[in-house]
């Protein structure tokens, strides 16, 4: 990465992930999420980084930090989604058996 695309490459991950988050897309956060990683591995390597640099790491940082929250309560979200369809097909298989028990009665 060379230094002065550093800034602009923080910067354009930081609106990807917000685009990302606004929309709700969790596949492309979770595409952002190993780019993030992939710039950050490359930053580490650098023998020192400008205060601009620095301060838009932690703002792509603090998003992060949100969309990990929203990506938390959205499983949670399906979790409860997927919770409510199995007492649905549990109560289905209970008619079922008991059909099958009374003969069709």
């Amino acid at each position: 990465m060379q230094r002065a695309s550093e800034l602009r490459a923080l910067q354009h991950l930081h609106g990807q992930l917000a685009e990302a988050l606004e929309q709700g897309d969790w596949t492309r956060i979770g595409e952002i999420d190993a780019l993030i990683r992939s710039c950050l591995q490359l930053l580490a390597g650098l023998p020192t980084l400008s205060d601009e640099v620095r301060e838009a790491k932690r703002h792509l940082q603090q998003l992060h930090g949100q969309a990990r929250i929203a990506c938390a309560e959205e499983c949670e979200r399906v979790r409860r989604l997927l919770l409510t369809h199995l007492e649905y097909a549990e109560g289905r298989s209970a008619y079922m058996r008991v059909d099958l028990y009374q003969g069709g009665r």
